[in-house]
């Protein structure tokens, strides 16, 4: 064997070198290359695979935007476009029907402001009568739909399903394709008729011009389509505009366009997609590919590596064996060393006559190894390092005396600041001529045993100390009870608590049975509740073995030395070994005596309070049934008294008509004898009988037009009192309950300076309670009558020329459709009075609040307005007012009421 110029062992004899076996082998031998080359190889293709996902959900993610956007903007163009409809049917429902001339005007603006539309027909009874441009569609007028068929299928189709239909793409015969939407027009019915059908709107717009206006065609990064969209299976129907490729392009963004009379389907995929690229050659992939590559290097470097360091191996036991070949011929020669042998144990020193170190072998401690240098000739207790906290003294004189010595220890501290504790032993070397030439001898490591020595010691100054503060934790817990047993129950542990507590000194209780502590009836009842409760088996009656059976604290009675007894909370703990061996108990208990008593007269005292809780409920209830009973009757007096209000207003207002009546009657009597007397005498004239006739005229006119007048009173107050008596659901007009109302105030009207304006925008009929809205209005007006306004500081007299004018008193009466739900009406009570503070409109429809007190008033009216509004209307009711601004009473209320409970 020889070394190579690296230092490497090589061998000479080509019979000791690696088997052929591992040539053969390879791919055994590079199992770890393979694994490395292809765990990398698989995390790139994952690092792939991740990457084209990520682009792909961005991609989407920007496409979904982008295509939001363009949808909004479809939509906002479509309902810009077909808007126009829905004013023509409007125009026409309020006309019934339709001239040239609007027509003309409405459609000439539609079209010049939306240049996708071509045209606007309108055709009565499914015939063509108006067309805007008439120029180039001349030929359409008069055309019957019935005769296209596919032209009539799509009105009659817009016709059944009652609201617009978009047809298209369709051919249109100017050229190009178009869009139409069909909207049928129909008339409301009386008596709850279905609605009649009276014709069908058409509005053509241009496909390219429309879709140009929407911006689909400037969308240049995306591939835009639109589809008509099937709701009966879910799917893409026919193409109206665009990529036709998109309906099969699985990766292509869909979202539904909402029309006036269709629903489309909008799809978009970029145009040059970033995701469908391949990402195998990105700056990512590649750097994935080339560490996989370098690592798979490395890794064959590494067992090509190891496969030298194994031929270098073999080679190298090979020398060693040669070397201890060569020491055993060396033995008989090495006599200095055999009595080193004897006592030897970790390495081998010789000092001189000086004390200086010649020789220090450290073959059993390669950390020391490279401090030799600094040893030789030295000796051992020079240096910084040597001799930590010992005293060389008396070793130096022992040395200094030729004596030899044995297991000497002293402390080194190496560089790196670890210690060291060595034990050496040696003896003196004298030549043959018996002169002292020095020392010879061994030396060990002791560092560990040191180590151990020491920790050993602080472990049990540490555990002294922990044994100490358990101890005073334990003498510390005055009110706390801690006994530990063994697994028998023996006591093993007595706590000072426990001694307070219970009265016994601890050396009375160690070693005893903790069954001491309890009562026999106790024990037994507990185990027996147990074993029923949960079908186990008790072994055993004491504390612990029935409070292990349930980890949770639980109330026992101790029994003190005196006889005496306690409540306390005890938890039982099972205690174990380190190695997991049963060790015993440990029970804490605490006094709780005073809790539990605490706690029993809480108990007494919440039944107690309930009683009185459930008696006060049971008299509250009674108390709240005679208020509303008071309440039920206040709200009677309050419409007796309307009702004497309206009787004295209805016997003012036929008071007029009836006198007249009278008076002609009895006027018309008087001159009828008279002319009979004459008749009778054969007096009468011609002229008189002419005066008589046109006098009788005349009587028979005014009675005529007084009874007239009497029975349209008659009939409002019929209705007026029909309807707030029975509460009856019927259709009236809103205007019609409003002149009903006023004749009935008529009289209290005339009385008072107040002016009634109405502003009622309003010709739906309503399907509602005209009765209790008529109550509504009347308690208004009359509440608006007593308390809006101030008395006047001055009355003008007959004569005076001066004096305070009261100011104009004024309530008007707005209804309109709510323009946020047209099912809805804003019917308002407005009033230019002096308004209400924040405190009174806070409080204004509560029950009994009236700021007349004392003066006639009850504070139920608008109480009642309130309950009526919100209940049998099912509206709602806000009060808006301010002082010196007036009040506004705005009610919301549905043009069809809900159904009233009975």
């Amino acid at each position: 064997m020889s070394l190579d110029s690296n230092g490497d062992a090589v061998l000479d004899n080509p019979a000791v070198r690696p088997p052929a076996f591992a040539a053969k082998h390879w791919a055994w031998a590079h199992w770890v290359t393979l694994l490395t080359a292809l765990t990398g190889l698989s995390l790139c293709l994952a690092l792939g695979l991740a990457r084209q996902q990520q682009r792909l959900a961005s991609e989407q993610s920007q496409v979904h935007e982008a295509l939001s956007a363009v949808r909004t903007r479809l939509e906002a163009v479509a309902q810009a476009t077909f808007g126009p409809t829905l004013a023509l049917e409007a125009m026409i429902q309020l006309d019934h029907g339709i001239s040239a001339e609007r027509f003309d005007a409405l459609s000439q603006r539609v079209v010049n402001l939306l240049p996708q539309v071509r045209s606007i027909v309108v055709a009565p009874d499914d015939v063509v009568r108006y067309v805007y441009p008439l120029d180039g569609n001349g030929a359409v007028l008069g055309l019957r739909y019935a005769s296209i068929p596919l032209q009539y299928a799509q009105v009659q189709q817009a016709r059944q399903q009652g609201h617009p239909l978009l047809v298209g793409p369709v051919k249109l015969v100017q050229g190009g394709e178009g869009i139409i939407q069909r909207t049928p027009v129909f008339f409301a019915s009386p008596n709850g008729q279905p609605p009649a059908y009276w014709g069908v709107v058409s509005v053509v717009a241009d496909l390219p011009r429309f879709v140009q206006a929407a911006g689909l065609s400037d969308n240049s990064p995306l591939r835009l389509a639109l589809f008509q969209w099937r709701a009966d299976s879910q799917s893409l129907s026919e193409l109206i505009w665009g990529d036709a490729s998109l309906a099969k392009e699985a990766l292509a963004v869909t979202q539904f366009v909402h029309l006036p009379g269709a629903t489309w389907a909008i799809a978009a995929y970029p145009r040059h997609s970033r995701a469908a690229a391949s990402t195998w050659l990105d700056t990512e992939m590649i750097a994935g590919l080339l560490a996989s590559a370098v690592l798979s290097l490395l890794a064959a470097l590494l067992v090509q590596r190891r496969r030298h360091l194994q031929t270098q191996n073999l080679a190298l036991n090979q020398y060693i064996q040669q070397i201890r070949d060569q020491q055993l011929t060396l033995q008989a020669t090495e006599q200095r060393f055999r009595s080193l042998t004897e006592i030897s144990s970790d390495w081998v020193w010789e000092q001189d006559a000086e004390f200086r170190f010649v020789y220090y072998s450290r073959e059993s401690d390669p950390e020391l190894r490279k401090y030799t240098p600094t040893l030789i000739g030295q000796k051992r207790w020079e240096g910084p390092q040597a001799g930590v906290d010992i005293d060389w003294t008396e070793h130096i004189a022992l040395l200094k005396r030729h004596e030899p010595f044995r297991d000497f220890g002293y402390g080194r501290r190496l560089a790196s600041g670890e210690m060291r504790y060595i034990s050496i032993s040696g003896s003196p070397i004298f030549d043959a001529q018996g002169r002292f030439t020095g020392y010879r001898g061994t030396g060990r490591d002791i560092t560990a045993t040191k180590s151990a020595e020491l920790a050993l010691r602080a472990s049990e100054a540490a555990l002294s100390a922990a044994k100490d503060r358990l101890q005073a934790v334990l003498d510390s817990a005055r009110e706390v009870a801690i006994i530990v047993t063994d697994m028998e129950g023996q006591i093993e542990l007595f706590n000072h608590g426990a001694q307070l507590m219970l009265g016994y000194a601890e050396d009375e209780m160690l070693n005893r049975c903790i069954n001491l502590l309890h009562g026999e009836e106790e024990l037994l009842a507990r185990g027996v509740q147990i074993i029923q409760e949960g079908g186990r088996t008790l072994m055993r009656v004491d504390p612990a073995s029935v409070q292990a059976f349930d980890t949770q604290t639980s109330f026992w009675i101790f029994v003190r030395k005196d006889g005496a007894e306690l409540e306390v909370s005890l938890t039982v703990n099972l205690m174990r070994e380190q190695d997991g061996s049963l060790k015993g108990w440990l029970c804490i208990a605490r006094d709780v005596s005073a809790e539990r008593q605490a706690q029993r007269a809480l108990v007494t005292l919440n039944a107690e309070l309930e009683m009185r809780v459930d008696k006060r409920t049971a008299e509250l209830q009674q108390a709240l049934v005679t208020l509303r009973q008071a309440q039920a009757e206040l709200m009677r007096s309050e419409k007796m008294a309307a009702l004497g209000s309206l009787v004295a207003g209805i016997a003012h207002e036929l008071n007029t008509p009836l006198g007249n009546c009278l008076t002609t009657a009895s006027t018309l009597e008087s001159l009828t004898q008279q002319v009979r007397r004459d008749f009778d005498a054969g007096q009468i004239r011609r002229s008189v009988l002419d005066a008589y006739l046109a006098d009788a005229q005349t009587a028979c006119a005014i009675l005529l037009r007084s009874m007239s007048t009497a029975t349209e009173l008659v009939a409002h107050f019929k209705q007026v009192s029909v309807d707030q008596a029975t509460a009856q659901r019927r259709s009236f007009t809103l205007q019609s309950l409003v002149s009903d109302v006023l004749s009935l105030l008529g009289a209290q009207l005339r009385k008072s300076p107040l002016q009634i304006e109405q502003q009622i925008q309003l010709t739906e009929a309503l399907d509602s309670y005209p009765g209790p809205l008529g109550q509504v209005l009347t308690n208004l007006v009359m509440n608006a009558m007593i308390h809006a306004f101030d008395p006047p500081t001055a009355e003008r007299k007959e004569g005076d020329a001066e004096g305070t004018p009261a100011p104009e008193q004024r309530l008007r009466i707005e209804a309109e459709i709510d323009p946020t739900d047209p099912a809805m009406v804003i019917l308002s009570v407005v009033d230019n009075g002096k308004g209400m503070s924040a405190d009174i409109r806070r409080r204004a429809f509560d029950p009994f609040f009236t700021t007349k007190m004392g003066q006639g008033g009850t504070g139920l009216g608008l109480n009642i307005v309130y309950n009526i509004v919100t209940g049998i209307l099912g509206g709602q009711i806000e009060l808006q007012s301010e002082p010196g601004v007036g009040s506004r009473f705005v009610m919301r209320l549905p043009i069809m009421a809900p159904m009233m409970a009975h």
